[in-house]
């Protein structure tokens, strides 16, 4: 078997452990403090006027119905058309947006790559509509990647904020996308040739790789490799962002999971050294009302 294949092929066992493990250990990280920021796009009604449901008198007395379709459509909103940076920086929005699109899109294709191949024949039609998603995502990619490139070094109150990291994010990408559109532009990569390497990756036999599609497998294993590594796992950290910060307004019941997670919270250590804090082991000791506070209570 090729090595560019078999160097795919640890690629993506090293993307899918690294994405589960670093899933995991978000959700395992100790509770956050509540932002209270509305509107909360579950809160039915509300959310309209950034109301909440802490306006109903003995509110933890009532049934939370909180609209999980609701909160599924804004963060698709988030995740497709990037909402919340229209909003805020509609210059940055105009690169951003198709960049992301491009890097969604270049996923389809290579999913449905791999699906054709499993089938066998498929017909022309359709083998040619998927390499026009294919054209379609590089195309998005590559304008929205060199834009963000340019934005990042044109703009400097944007440049002051970026790392290396960031400008090595979006050259990973840019390298991707501009090898596939060379290698199409100039046919040193067929239709039907990509059929077939796609059938034997995803069947685990031998592919019958060319230059152009081995150089294409060693820079989607690193890509695959990079992403989960990078601040590029945003998309998936955003998901805890809105559901366990920007929105998480369970009730604290005494005895609850909540309860107990909290507690464990207070026993972490103080590194602080602001005078209201100075002198405590523990933030539960840092939270108790000093004895000034108590005598006046």
């Amino acid at each position: 078997m090729p090595v560019p294949q078999l160097l795919l092929y640890a690629g993506l066992l090293f993307f899918l452990s690294t994405l589960i493990l670093r899933t995991l250990h978000y959700r395992r990280q100790p509770r956050h403090l509540r932002w209270e920021l509305y509107p909360v796009a579950h809160e039915r009604d509300r959310a309209g006027y950034g109301g909440s449901h802490f306006e109903v008198p003995d509110h933890w007395t009532h049934e939370r119905r909180p609209d999980h379709g609701a909160e599924a459509r804004a963060m698709a909103g988030e995740v497709l058309l990037l909402a919340g940076v229209r909003r805020h920086n509609p210059s940055l929005w105009r690169f951003s947006l198709p960049f992301h699109a491009g890097c969604y899109l270049v996923v389809a294709w290579l999913l449905m790559m791999l699906v054709v191949g499993a089938i066998g024949a498929v017909p022309l039609g359709l083998l040619a509509m998927i390499e026009f998603v294919g054209l379609l995502a590089v195309a998005l990619g590559l304008i929205g990647g060199l834009g963000l490139l340019a934005k990042r070094l044109g703009d400097p109150a944007l440049r002051a904020y970026n790392a290396p990291a960031d400008y090595l994010n979006l050259g990973v990408w840019l390298a991707y996308f501009a090898w596939i559109l060379i290698t199409r532009a100039t046919g040193a990569v067929a239709g039907d040739e990509l059929l077939a390497v796609s059938a034997a990756v995803v069947r685990l036999q031998p592919a019958a790789l060319g230059t152009s599609l081995a150089v294409e497998f060693v820079l989607g294993t690193v890509l695959l490799a990079y992403l989960p590594l990078s601040r590029m796992f945003h998309f998936v950290a955003k998901y805890f962002l809105y559901h366990d910060v920007r929105w998480e307004d369970a009730p604290n019941p005494r005895g609850g999971s909540l309860e107990r997670r909290l507690q464990q919270a207070m026993a972490f250590g103080v590194a602080w050294e602001a005078p209201h804090v100075r002198g405590a082991a523990t933030w539960g000791q840092a939270a108790r009302p000093s004895d000034g506070q108590e005598d006046a209570s």
